[in-house]
């Protein structure tokens, strides 16, 4: 029997139903804060430079904007209690404030406050875009649109951040860059503000209580333990793929952003792979099959990495995999704690966030100190965990 017809049916949804409107605006407005949020990871080589600070030093960036991601519970409570498009829109203004800061004052510590706030923005918007988009879809169907607005992450890397790295090539700065967000933060939030219906506005005294004990359950504890080890083995990757491959292949900003490109054709693969396929093969089979490919790959990667030509495939399926194994595992969490949806989205944010804090921490000295292989075999071990937890998660609705 698929699993889906072992779930308990899913409660009407309070909401209208969802156009296509309001899910390209709600992907839309993600995928800017996605180019934001990425275009750290290859721009590092870039900033030591700049900067005049040391790998390590600008690695910090990335640790504290993922530590503030972490604070996703607040946006799941907020997108509960007091509506999701509300919490869109103080997320992609706090978006602005962040590309602003960045772009006046390129200095280490403009850069810190920046990605703070950028990180903070994460954490507002995408457990209430996730939220917004599940309530107002059938779990028989949330595959498909979970999966579309996924592509967002791919898109990032494909329309953001290899044409941004292109114009640092070019201008030998950075400060083009987040002028560039900062007017693509101004549209999303005014395309929200005006043309994103709110349907979950509610009077002070009509706030809606979130069942917390559905979020202590083991199949919730589990489904974040999932979260929070796949990505801490993720990110263990991109954190050091640019210095490894600006130090072992002699790449410039242009070629990692073309790297980053081929990236962004991969995930995008991988989350249309859920979109129109992920409902009809199962999601837990989907995602379980997906991260057993992607560990296959990160072990290949040290030997794929000596030749450009071996190395540019084992990326594109690499990122392929990944992405579909992670798109697929959001309906999956959506649906373990349905009356407290948005909370869960939230601490799934929040667990993939301190994985992604324990990656930043780790990465660059473990690279560092003992070379890509024995980063690879971190992360695909810490993959391997991740699996076991996996297959202990059931939907309930």
């Amino acid at each position: 029997m698929p699993e889906e017809a072992q779930s308990r049916v899913a409660p009407a949804n309070r909401d209208a139903d969802l156009t296509t409107t309001q899910l390209i605006i709600v992907t839309g407005g993600r995928l800017a804060l996605v180019a934001a949020f990425r275009i750290i990871y290859p721009l590092q080589p870039f900033l030591t430079g700049e900067l005049g600070i040391d790998l390590r030093t600008v690695s910090a960036l990335i640790t504290v904007q993922l530590a503030a991601s972490m604070l996703s519970p607040i946006g799941g409570a907020l997108a509960d209690t007091r509506g999701e498009r509300a919490t869109m829109s103080g997320g992609l203004a706090l978006f602005a404030s962040g590309t602003l800061l960045c772009a006046l004052s390129p200095s280490f510590l403009a850069f810190l406050i920046g990605y703070v706030l950028i990180g903070l923005a994460v954490a507002l918007y995408q457990p209430a875009g996730q939220a917004y988009l599940a309530s107002r879809t059938p779990y028989t169907r949330r595959g498909w649109v979970l999966g579309v607005f996924e592509t967002s992450w791919a898109l990032g890397a494909l329309l953001g951040v290899a044409p941004l790295m292109q114009v640092v090539q070019a201008t030998q700065r950075s400060a083009p860059v987040f002028w560039i967000l900062l007017v693509a933060s101004l549209v999303s939030l005014a395309l929200v503000q005006t043309l994103l219906p709110d349907g979950q506005r509610r009077a002070p005294n009509e706030m809606h209580r979130v069942e917390w004990r559905e979020l202590r359950t083991p199949g919730a504890l589990l489904a974040l333990l999932f979260m929070a080890l796949t990505l801490c083995a993720y990110d263990l990757i991109q954190i050091v793929q640019a210095p490894w491959l600006h130090e072992t292949l002699a790449m410039n900003e242009a070629q990692l952003g073309q790297l980053f490109a081929l990236a962004g054709i991969g995930e995008l693969a991988g989350s249309l792979g859920v979109a129109l396929a992920g409902d009809r093969l199962g999601i837990r089979r989907s995602t379980a099959v997906g991260f057993l490919l992607a560990a296959i790959c990160v072990a290949a990667l040290p030997f794929a990495g000596q030749n450009l030509a071996l190395l540019l495939p084992t990326f594109l399926f690499l990122y392929l995999t990944f992405e579909y194994a992670i798109v697929a595992s959001f309906p999956l969490v959506s649906a373990v704690a349905p009356t407290a949806r948005a909370t869960m989205l939230a601490l799934s944010t929040a667990s993939t966030g301190a994985g992604r804090v324990v990656a930043s921490l780790v990465a660059p000295s473990l690279w560092l100190t003992y070379g890509i292989g024995w980063t690879t075999g971190v992360a695909a071990a810490i993959l391997g965990v991740s699996l076991f937890c996996l297959l202990a998660v059931r939907p309930q609705e």
